[in-house]
């Protein structure tokens, strides 16, 4: 009796982090239109999910989601290191110089181009987890 309960509760808890994954892609393409319309970075995207489900076969099928997460990731670094440096160099006067200030507008640059990739990565992962999600009989059509 315990291994039937023990399975049941192993496929729901894979089936909630599959809805949980799709929730986080949804989630960030939404990041991404607020950040492209606004023209302004707000934050880093959601990428909590992600341990989770990154060693499931469904997911291991689809080079389109690894790169979803290499990108997502590689954006929030690059996030981090620019608001670091950004940080350090308005908190003194002496910072300021125009050597550091191009480095800020780079930094700044950087992260606008992988922002700008981003759509053609997120859209293409949403696709192929729904459609391994209606194989598997958990979305509808």
């Amino acid at each position: 009796m315990f291994p039937f309960f023990k399975k049941n509760s192993s496929e729901d808890q894979l089936r909630k982090n599959l809805f949980d994954f799709l929730a986080e892609l949804e989630k960030n393409l939404e990041f991404f239109y607020v950040m492209d319309q606004r023209q302004f970075i707000t934050s880093g995207f959601l990428t909590d999910i992600w341990p989770k489900v990154k060693d499931m076969d469904i997911i291991k099928r689809h080079e389109s989601i690894a790169q979803y997460a290499r990108a997502t990731g590689d954006f929030n670094l690059s996030l981090k290191a620019y608001k670091e440096y950004e940080a350090w160099y308005t908190e003194d006067t002496k910072n300021k110089t125009p050597e550091n200030s191009r480095k800020l507008h780079a930094l700044k640059h950087e992260l606008d181009l992988k922002l700008r990739g981003l759509e053609a990565v997120i859209i293409p992962a949403g696709q192929d987890l729904e459609r391994e999600m209606l194989k598997l009989g958990l979305l509808k059509a």
